[in-house]
């Protein structure tokens, strides 16, 4: 291959334009092969070490509740179902139903699954025997009262 006489390339700027325009090529082309033998010859990248998220959600249930007890009003507990009183129950399928209880007041209401029985306390589910209440994601179970002494065990609701 002969190489073009630096004189007449500079004689010719059109020329001169062209042969400037090939090498700009050939060395952008050669830099890209050069980019493309690298990504093929190198390593592959090492994987980062998973993150422990056991961890996270072990310290997730503590910003669920107070483990010293210092929510407890929010929470559901035995003094506060003994002032419902369950006096009836109506189940239904699928999960349905409603019940009567005597609420803090002294009221005997129907609630529905769902009902807010008092503020924030919700009747989550209703059997034939019992219904379940829950404030603050802790569930308490409410029966129905025991036969009182004197009182004939056929006028007491199963």
């Amino acid at each position: 291959m002969r190489l073009p006489d630096l004189s007449s390339l500079v004689a010719d700027p059109q020329r001169s334009l062209w042969v400037a325009t090939e090498v700009l090529i050939v060395v952008l082309l050669g830099v890209q092969t050069a980019r493309l033998g690298w990504i093929a010859v190198s390593p592959s990248p090492v994987p980062a070490p998973a993150v422990n998220t056991v961890g996270e959600d072990r310290l997730a249930i503590l910003k669920r509740f107070d483990p010293f007890f210092r929510a407890a009003p929010e929470a559901l507990t035995t003094a506060t179902t003994q002032a419902f009183r369950l006096h009836g129950v109506r189940v239904g399928g699928g999960g349905s139903g409603s019940a009567i209880i005597g609420t803090p007041d002294g009221l005997q209401r129907s609630f529905a699954v769902g009902d807010e029985v008092a503020p924030n306390v919700r009747l989550v589910s209703v059997a034939e025997d019992h219904v379940v209440l829950a404030r603050g994601g802790v569930r308490s179970t409410l029966h129905f009262p025991s036969a009182e002494p004197g009182v004939p065990e056929s006028m007491v609701q199963p």
